[in-house]
């Protein structure tokens, strides 16, 4: 699974000069939009995906856009990975996408029950339905998830990590393992948040992980261990300091 996975890497520099997704429109808040690889990419570069998602396969995305989203500003973008069958943002959530000007996008039909290398296609794809309608800043590209979500996120940030700038994992994360990501010293550049709970029943491994970034020569970690909060999702104000962690707006602790 894991090499083909890598073998996606061949259209990887295409997937922010990808055609439009919603027809030339620019909508903000809440969006639903359903495209194809095809699409998305053309014909050609579809086909690199054809074993894992058909080329022609209707693949529904929920997008947020910032109420004062400007094109000559270009935004930030948040994919993410849910464990559910929704991508949408949670509520608590779009303020923080709108003061901190990012665009979020994630696939329906994405969750736990569905197989790795898909949930994987469709989290690197997504920058290209986004950037079809509106002006991503490239340097500003993350990726998240939660639980089984945040997992397969980090599968996908430091294996792509030139095109993912940072990710934050949320109460699931795994470590690459005796293989390491090809691109490590881009790994080693960008910035990686580990959320967990006191009640989290997946802390421990969490915080192992953490130690193991770090062991591999990852500096730009920052390790939320919340008090009181269990398996679920942080609050506004914690993903608010999670994503300045990735902006590089906070230093990064010298240990856990």
């Amino acid at each position: 699974m894991l090499l083909q996975i890598r073998n996606l890497l061949v259209v990887s520099g295409l997937l922010l000069a990808a055609g439009s997704a919603l027809a030339g429109e620019t909508p903000l808040g809440e969006i639903r939009s359903a495209t194809t690889l095809v699409e998305i990419l053309g014909a050609e570069s579809a086909g690199h995906f054809e074993n894992v998602v058909e080329p022609n396969e209707i693949i529904e995305w929920e997008l947020y856009i910032p109420a004062n989203y400007d094109p000559d500003s270009p935004a930030g973008l948040m994919v993410y990975v849910s464990p559910m069958d929704s991508g949408a943002i949670p509520a608590r959530w779009k303020p923080v996408m709108d003061e901190n000007n990012l665009i979020w996008i994630g696939a329906n039909s994405s969750g736990n029950r569905v197989r790795v290398a898909r949930r994987v296609s469709y989290a690197l794809v997504a920058p290209a339905v986004a950037a079809g309608d509106y002006e991503i800043d490239e340097s500003r590209v993350y990726v998240s998830g939660f639980s089984g979500g945040g997992r397969v996120a980090s599968m996908v940030a430091p294996e792509y990590a030139h095109i993912f700038g940072g990710a934050i994992y949320i109460c699931g994360v795994d470590f690459w393992g005796n293989r390491k990501p090809d691109q490590i010293e881009e790994v080693r550049a960008n910035r990686y948040v580990f959320v967990t709970g006191r009640k989290d029943f997946n802390r421990d491994e969490t915080r192992d992980v953490h130690r193991k970034y770090r062991k591999a020569g990852v500096n730009n970690l920052l390790l939320m261990d919340i008090s009181g909060m269990d398996h679920t999702i942080p609050s506004a104000e914690k993903f608010a300091e999670a994503i300045a962690f990735l902006d590089d707006e906070v230093a990064s602790p010298d240990t856990e």
